[in-house]
């Protein structure tokens, strides 16, 4: 994907004193490279005498102007290559999850635990920023990116800022608009779920069943509709992977002790039939979260074992029902698709169909043998 930053709106991140102060200041220089006075230049600015003083002779600059050009020298608004738009993608997802601009946009904070942390600050190198990594609470940490310039590139592609409570959260338009399960969204999809989706665990006493994986968020009462368009859109973009989640469901409220704001909390559950969370590992996965990533890795090769019987029995049910019509009795169906009898008597006699049948096709699967995939390819 080809993507440019556009000065303009890069410029929309600063407020309009800021906005006024760059225009003076490059109209002012403008002006002293054409060889004006300071009193020429005070009556076509209506800039004052003092701040043209100190922009001609000492250098200084408003610090809307640093940021500006330091924007300019780190290259932001150059075409980005599709490593650092997918690195971008990523820190937009964290940042909606579990992530935190400051309102002066000049600070930006990801939460997570340390170790996993300190392996994202490569993310970072790209972008000419050193984040630090603050430890508390044992393994819990804070990385913080304090730099006016990164913040507001992230708030130009979609990150938020402040109470994300109150906020409209969604996914940037720039990641949408990319082709159809596309690498990015990958990206974005694994920077949310690295901050904010619950690991694949097996079900206590149960050898094989396997828990949904869980996404929660929490809204202001007067922003809920906001929260469900969002985790709507995260369901849309994950049936373009193939993995299928519920409606969105209503959890508890409470009321917020910090400002007494009363909270709704939201949830949807990806499904976990093998079939789904053989294409959730496979086709998304985790990143940087190591406990979720190793919970995947060591269930994966049992749940593709598993969700390829599942697809098999899908098929051999489907040619069962064509052999019958053609007046095959059980026994010989079952010899011709090398399956159990009772099977076969299940489903012509009985009616019963595999167990992932309606699943699959409700949600228009198509059945073809899986290619085995780089696993948490980064």
């Amino acid at each position: 994907m080809n993507y440019r930053l556009q000065r303009k709106d890069f410029l929309k991140k600063f407020s309009d004193q800021e906005v006024k102060d760059i225009k003076d200041y490059y109209k002012v220089m403008n002006l002293h490279k054409k060889r004006y006075t300071k009193n020429q230049i005070k009556v076509k600015t209506n800039v004052s005498i003092h701040r043209i003083y100190r922009w001609r002779y000492t250098d200084s600059k408003p610090n809307s102007v640093k940021t500006f050009e330091k924007a300019k020298v780190r290259g932001y608004f150059k075409q980005f290559s599709n490593q650092n738009i997918q690195s971008l993608a990523y820190l937009i997802g964290y940042n909606l999850g579990d992530g935190h601009i400051s309102r002066n946009k000049c600070n930006t904070w990801f939460y997570g635990i340390n170790s996993d942390l300190e392996d994202m600050k490569t993310l970072f190198r790209r972008f000419s920023v050193k984040p630090v990594v603050y430890t508390y609470k044992i393994n819990n940490g804070k990385m913080a990116v304090h730099d006016c310039v990164f913040s507001r590139l992230l708030l130009c592609l979609g990150a938020v800022s402040g109470d994300k409570t109150k906020a409209e959260t969604k996914i940037p338009n720039w990641i949408l608009k990319t082709k159809k399960a596309s690498k990015i969204k990958k990206r974005f999809l694994q920077g949310f779920f690295d901050s904010e989706l619950s690991k694949i665990t097996l079900i206590k006493r149960k050898r094989l069943a396997y828990q949904s994986l869980k996404l929660y968020c929490s809204k202001h009462k007067n922003f809920i509709n906001q929260g469900k368009f969002f985790f709507n859109q995260i369901r849309n973009v994950l049936t373009e992977f193939g993995i299928i989640s519920s409606n969105i469901k209503f959890d508890r409220t409470y009321i917020r002790s910090r400002d007494g704001g009363n909270m709704q909390q939201i949830f949807f559950v990806i499904y976990s039939n093998y079939i789904n969370l053989s294409n959730f590992i496979q086709r998304i996965g985790f990143l940087y979260n190591q406990k979720r990533r190793l919970g995947s890795l060591m269930h994966i090769q049992k749940i593709k074992y598993h969700a390829r019987k599942e697809i098999e029995k899908i098929k051999k049910y489907e040619k069962a029902l064509i052999l019958r019509k053609k007046g095959f009795s059980a026994y010989k169906i079952a010899k011709e698709l090398n399956i159990k009898v009772y099977h076969v008597k299940n489903w012509i006699y009985f009616k019963k169909r595999p167990k992932l049948y309606d699943f699959v096709k409700i949600n228009n699967f198509v059945l073809h043998k899986q290619r085995d995939e780089i696993l948490f390819h980064r």
